[in-house]
């Protein structure tokens, strides 16, 4: 009974002398319930538990201390009680804080900061927590459900008087408890349910980063949230909520600022880690950012092997934004899609692409690519005109074949069309198939179909031969990439997220390169072809997917034969010819100084793989080894070797390294969490050399001494702040005009009447027994079946007359 009355001496609640003669609360008179309060000049004020206690307050002093978190972990919170309570005593205001949150998280209560008492030197000297449910809810909130349509927040408040205060000590300098109130006027909750409160949930550094680290690689929050549970053994050991995660998300995204100014950031950070990264963005007037253009070093390596021919497109529909998505991209040697340089940007007019192929040239050191492929843009195609004269400049031949089926709706122009497009004629073949189809099908006087003649230069195979294309007849790998990336990306993302998702999806694409090189390297191909001295070295030189596209070339090289061979001083000449058109010949010459081959064919250097006509050369010769001028370094396997040592150093994957790191860490900690939990003393012993260890690092990050990647945004160079872009509207289609021809039968072009039921038809009704009986036709059936058909006369006639009466 003794022990009790004195604790409850302990934590009584204050008397009106101890709040002040005056009625005024212990922060003395004038004190707002909100605001800070001064009092004198002295460091602290000699607490009330040290009056309580006397002399014995003093006792085990250094034993009652309680300075972070490893004495925190042996107090039993459960018992404590509130003298005990009361003769603890802190470093600082955050130990205490944590003290009295853990013992209401072990009580069925929470607790929040309330008000703050500083001296004359403005020094805080007193701090004071409080239940959660402390006071009442403002009066702004009463008229709260007739003004919003939802429905408003219970109310929390409850004018709960549970407190404890705390202030410093004026001798020892250290935070003493000077008053404790521990009656509540609302029911605790149960264990299962106290650390749902939101002043007990938190997610720590650890798990925010691996929040991060899965967001990346394109993880849902609710399958993040579900891998914590399945973690932690269960969501009631789960220290936060999936709300928490969303919360900590919009967070992260405030504190960067705008969405413009956080994607900047981001690139800008990326580029701190990944030097010779290319990043330009363009603002209007406003401040809006309109295009953004980025290109990793990696990119540019790419360009600097394979950036003889180039392919771009745009995509729409894969950001919040609506913003086109425009991809520069090539082939590498195994004959695989990869990117150069990519671009957002608000619209798509010549000043558009103009800039963001200036960009592009800056990008990759003023080096223009040889030939061009896009899908006919009237602005590309000014924009190419201006920036790389020297390109040729190739139409993609699935868009011609589209706008062909909408400007004519003729498929027998499309199917013809299509031959004289993509069949390896001569020029004259050409000129006289395109001829004879045009005078045809009656369309020499159609505009589209002249000026498509007039560009033949930018589409036709036999204009086009001699240029370097690498394969590409068609924007198609674009549209690949843009199916890809939409696994990656979705509309609802935001420019930071996108430019994030687009590195990861390259960073993918990336991936399969180095699996191409293990098929390339491990094995050889079965020998199939009769030449298998020529074969299995092609096989050693060119990548797996070249050879493959090569190896047809020696089955076609039986058949044609050589006719004659002349000698020159330079060169020999070899004329060839097919036994089955023996008038179309070939010349293939051979210049002994450089063992180069050149055909008239020029599919050498159209593809960079030797035609069938060289072929059969090296065979007459009796070669058996593919000569290295046949051999395209681009498709070689060590196509690489050049910039090898440099690619190894990572530049594929900017935070390739950190990541690593992170996940071995967690591995460890992991298998030793494992092990330390079974035994007490080693769970203990692990437990502080953890936290020291943590300690030690966070002094070392805090100095600056740390050697690594800056969070995005901290060593920002960013002037000012760059406004969003707006949201791109989708332009409606205008659609055109049509007057509606009288339909006519398909057989006799007769009206009133189709192909089924057509007279001409030998399987419509009315060529049938039944049909003649039913349309009163004449013959045979005209009286055999006269019953049924008026009874089928009758229902008819019927049903005419319910809906004539319903439309009445």
């Amino acid at each position: 009974m003794e022990e009790e009355s004195a604790a409850d001496e302990c934590y009584r609640p204050l008397s009106a002398e101890e709040k002040g003669g005056d009625g005024t609360d212990a922060f003395g008179p004038g004190g707002d319930e909100f605001g800070d309060e001064v009092d004198d000049g002295e460091l602290g004020v000699k607490s009330d538990a040290e009056e309580n206690f006397g002399d014995s307050f003093f006792d085990n002093w250094e034993e009652r201390a309680l300075d972070g978190v490893a004495e925190l972990r042996c107090v039993n919170f459960k018992e404590i009680t509130a003298k005990e309570s009361m003769m603890c005593h802190f470093p600082d205001r955050s130990v205490a804080f944590l003290f009295y949150s853990l013992y209401a998280k072990m009580n069925g209560f929470a607790v929040r900061k309330n008000k703050i008492r500083r001296n004359v030197r403005n020094e805080i000297t007193q701090q004071e927590f409080v239940c959660f449910r402390q006071g009442f809810k403002g009066m702004g909130s009463v008229n709260y459900g007739m003004r919003h349509k939802h429905e408003p927040k219970a109310e929390t408040r409850c004018g709960c008087e549970a407190e404890m205060r705390v202030h410093v000590h004026s001798e020892s300098g250290r935070w003493i408890i000077s008053y404790f109130q521990d009656f509540h006027n609302h029911e605790m909750l149960d264990d299962r349910l106290t650390f749902m409160l939101p002043g007990h949930r938190k997610m720590d550094a650890a798990a925010l980063e691996q929040m991060n680290m899965m967001l990346r690689v394109g993880i849902k929050t609710p399958q993040i949230y579900s891998s914590f549970v399945q973690t932690a053994g269960g969501f009631q050991n789960l220290p936060f909520l999936k709300r928490d995660m969303y919360n900590q998300i919009g967070k992260q995204r405030r504190i960067i600022g705008g969405d413009a100014t956080a994607c900047l950031k981001f690139l800008e950070s990326t580029a701190q880690a990944n030097p010779g990264m290319f990043v330009r963005y363009l603002a209007d007037k406003d401040g809006r950012l309109v295009h953004l253009f980025w290109s990793d070093n990696c990119s540019q390596l790419d360009y600097d092997l394979f950036g003889d021919v180039v392919a771009f497109d745009a995509t729409y529909r894969k950001n919040k934004y609506m913003c086109p998505l425009v991809v520069f991209s090539g082939v590498n040697h195994h004959n695989q899609m990869i990117v150069f340089a990519a671009v957002l940007v608000a619209n798509e007019n010549e000043q558009t692409y103009t800039w963001l192929l200036q960009q592009f040239l800056d990008a990759m050191e003023s080096k223009a690519p040889g030939c061009v492929i896009t899908d006919g843009h009237g602005a590309m195609k000014k924009a190419i005109e201006a920036v790389f004269p020297e390109a040729y400049h190739r139409l993609c031949a699935w868009h011609l074949l589209r706008n062909s089926t909408s400007n004519l709706s003729n498929p027998r122009f499309t199917s013809k069309f299509k031959k004289c497009m993509l069949f390896d004629y001569e020029v004259w073949e050409f000129e006289d198939h395109w001829h004879y189809m045009v005078d045809a099908l009656g369309l020499s006087d159609n505009q589209w179909v002249s000026d498509l003649y007039s560009r033949r230069r930018m589409w036709a195979t036999a204009h086009i031969r001699g240029n370097f294309f690498g394969g590409f007849r068609t924007t198609s790998r674009c549209e690949g990439l843009h199916s890809m990336l939409g696994k990656f990306v979705q509309s609802r993302h935001n420019l930071r997220d996108f430019v994030e998702q687009f590195m990861r999806c390259i960073s993918q694409m990336r991936s399969r390169e180095a699996h191409s090189d293990l098929l390339s390297v491990v094995g050889e191909p079965v020998l199939q072809s009769p030449f298998h001295d020529l074969e299995r070295s092609a096989a050693k030189k060119l990548t797996r997917a070249i050879f493959f596209n090569f190896r047809p070339m020696f089955f076609r090289a039986c058949t044609p034969k050589v006719r004659t061979h002349t000698w020159t001083q330079t060169s020999d000449t070899f004329t060839l010819c097919r036994s089955a058109n023996v008038r179309r010949e070939w010349q293939v010459c051979h210049y002994s100084d450089s063992n180069s081959f050149k055909c008239s064919c020029l599919r050498m250097e159209s593809l960079g793989i030797p035609c069938d006509h060289i072929v059969a050369v090296l065979v007459h010769l009796e070669m058996t080894d593919i000569p290295d001028s046949l051999v395209l370094d681009r498709w070689s396997k060590s196509a690489r070797s050049k910039v090898r040592a440099f690619v190894e150093k990572g530049p594929f994957c900017w935070d390739s390294t950190i990541t690593c790191r992170n996940w071995m860490l967690n591995d460890l900690c992991r298998e030793m969490s494992v092990l330390a939990c079974r035994n007490e003393a080693e769970f203990a012993d692990m437990t502080d050399k953890v936290l020291h260890k943590i300690a030690r690092l966070k002094e070392i990050e805090d100095s600056g001494d740390a050697v690594g990647l800056n969070e995005v945004g901290e060593a920002s160079t960013l002037e000012g702040c760059v406004r969003d872009p707006q949201l791109v509207r989708c332009q409606k289609r205008q659609r055109k005009e049509t007057v509606k021809g009288v339909k006519r039968c398909g057989l006799c072009r007769q009206r009133e009447h189709n192909q089924v039921s057509c007279h001409l038809n030998p399987n419509s009704r009315m060529n049938t027994q039944e049909g003649a009986s039913y349309f009163g036709g004449e013959g045979e059936g005209e009286t055999g079946t006269m019953e049924d058909s008026s009874e089928e006369e009758e229902v008819t006639v019927c049903q005419q007359i319910c809906l004539v009466v319903l439309f009445i």
